[in-house]
């Protein structure tokens, strides 16, 4: 199709106007619509499906949301309104994935024992070494993928655990569902990078973390509710892992006093692994991708599936 037959899509950028995401509206062909009520498309930058939803007309043809775990959104009825609904699936991978490996090495090395240390004990823990490691990564979208090439430079065996099987570039294995516990239960190392659905929901409970070595270590740069909270806390307790690290919890916000922030074993970071300034960097990127397709009749960037869950 030549340029001048493609025909500019009416763009909303809300609830706020984000500089770089209305830039890229632009660069991607489009014209940015002053009122939602005149656009043909949606690009949300908010985190509250009822703010949207008091708003968003039904006459629009696509809706951008900023999320790529995408729950709440599905939960809302977004998908049942005749719209696209495209989400920033594998948007924030590479982010995300260096601060996974970030709280993974902090695992293999203790660095959450030595650093709350109050005296000098270089025997409070028992370091490990990434490369005789094996890594499962339990989901690979963007994040799982994106860690993957990271850890392959570390000689550490890798694991794929997804919902399909298929083959993941970089890892040693690629397992789908009926492999995941074999896969648990080999590991140094757990990683959670998989969606939050109705098959993930604490996939991470009494029976998960029992079959895993007591050694092991578990990150989770995911959803919170992949982890049963108080089965973790309880296997810990009883001298299960050697390392927890989490970037998302259960609740989330984590309530002052909540026993994670005093647990010995495990490494808390408040959900800043995509951090704001390099989350609208690659959403913006991302919406000017998809108004440029959306403008040329081409399928769309993440749209999500309501079977699948994202």
């Amino acid at each position: 199709m030549s340029d001048n037959s493609i025909q500019k899509s009416r763009v909303f950028v809300g609830p706020d106007t984000v500089p770089e995401v209305a830039e890229a509206v632009v660069a991607g062909g489009s014209t940015l619509a002053e009122s939602i009520l005149d656009a043909d498309a949606v690009v949300w930058f908010g985190r509250d499906p009822e703010e949207l939803d008091a708003v968003l007309p039904q006459s629009i043809r696509w809706l951008q949301v900023p999320d790529a775990g995408v729950e709440k959104w599905i939960d809302a009825g977004f998908l049942d309104r005749g719209f696209v609904v495209t989400s920033a699936a594998g948007v924030y991978g590479g982010q995300v994935a260096e601060h996974a490996l970030a709280l993974v090495l902090a695992c293999v090395h203790q660095i959450a024992t030595y650093a709350r240390a109050q005296s000098w004990n270089p025997r409070v823990a028992d370091m490990g070494s990434l490369g005789s490691s094996q890594v499962t990564v339990i989901g690979a979208g963007g994040i799982g993928t994106s860690l993957i090439a990271l850890l392959r430079p570390f000689g550490c065996s890798i694991v794929a655990v997804t919902r399909s099987g298929r083959m993941v570039p970089g890892a040693d294995l690629s397992v789908g569902p009926d492999g995941l516990e074999t896969a648990i239960a080999s590991a140094d190392i757990v990683v959670l990078a998989a969606p939050s659905t109705a098959q993930t929901l604490s996939l991470i409970n009494d029976r998960t973390i029992d079959l895993m070595k007591p050694t092991a270590a578990l990150v989770n740069v995911a959803r919170g509710n992949l982890i049963d909270s108080e089965a973790l806390l309880a296997a810990l307790d009883r001298g299960r892992l050697s390392a927890v690290a989490l970037d998302v919890t259960d609740p989330e916000p984590l309530p002052d006093g909540h026993p994670f922030f005093y647990h010995p074993k495990i490494l808390i970071t408040p959900h800043v692994a995509n951090p704001a300034m390099l989350k609208r960097a690659s959403f913006a990127q991302h919406v000017q991708d998809n108004c440029r397709r959306f403008n040329n009749g081409e399928t769309l960037f993440g749209v999500i599936d309501s079977d699948r869950g994202y």
